[in-house]
């Protein structure tokens, strides 16, 4: 063929490392992400095995949708993961993928950063994380305070029946061998047959409240209560010491 200034210029086949500009049409590094003629940047085509990977791990939490650069999707699926149904979505999806070439992804898709597709969710399970264990966590903290008052009560309560069945008198609290604890602090009163333990200042949320084991001579049975305006909540007790009303 005649080369004439009408035909189209002659095009040199391009070496497996290197790619057209598609702004410029300059040879560039195939990995180049900007263009060093035009400084514009380049598109950057999806992984197969980096979507499918992403895909497999945090699909549900919608991190292959980062990957792709489908922000407001990615975060539908953030915002839905505990449904379950992003997490079904994102296995058909896989299995999509799965079954598609390496070069339709690469074409058909582009990778707009794994950063995000990897921080993002995992961010966002952190504080969702955070915001289940750590109350559980401090809720924990106050039921083993709690425990301390009820080891005491276990004592002592064997101490009243036997000065008791001694003396005719149910004890006062200075005749009681143990009076407090790290978190307690015990009290005895004689008059109504019963011993109180009110949590202290180390006790944090729940200091100033109060747990009761009442005595019944008759029956020589001990009743558990927390029933009170300062009482201890029922999710800090034992069952047995738990109120209906507080159920």
């Amino acid at each position: 063929m005649t080369n004439t200034p009408y035909a189209p210029p002659a095009t040199t086949p391009l070496e497996e490392n290197e790619k057209i500009c598609s702004t410029c049409n300059a040879v560039i590094h195939r990995k180049a992400e900007i263009c060093p003629k035009c400084g514009v940047r380049q598109r950057r085509p999806a992984s197969k095995s980096a979507l499918l990977l992403i895909n497999f791990f945090l699909g549900g939490f919608g991190g292959h949708r980062f990957y792709l650069g489908n922000y407001v999707l990615g975060s539908l699926y953030l915002l839905f993961f505990w449904t379950l149904i992003p997490s079904l979505i994102a296995f058909i999806e896989f299995i999509w993928f799965a079954f598609m070439s390496s070069e339709k992804i690469e074409n058909d898709y582009t990778a707009h950063g794994s950063v995000a597709a990897f921080v993002v969710p995992t961010i966002f399970s952190f504080f969702i994380i955070a915001a289940i264990f750590i109350p559980a966590y401090q809720d924990y903290l106050q039921k083993t305070k709690v425990a301390e008052a009820m080891t005491l009560f276990t004592g002592l309560k064997t101490e009243a029946e036997t000065y008791l069945s001694n003396t005719g008198k149910f004890p006062e609290t200075k005749k009681l061998s143990i009076i407090s604890g790290e978190y307690t602090k015990i009290t005895s009163n004689p008059e109504e047959f019963y011993l109180q333990a009110m949590m202290n200042e180390k006790a944090g949320s729940i200091a100033g409240e109060i747990i009761r084991f009442s005595y019944d001579p008759a029956s020589k049975t001990w009743k558990c209560s927390a029933d009170f305006p300062n009482g201890v909540a029922n999710k800090y007790l034992p069952k047995n010491c738990r109120t209906e009303k507080q159920q």
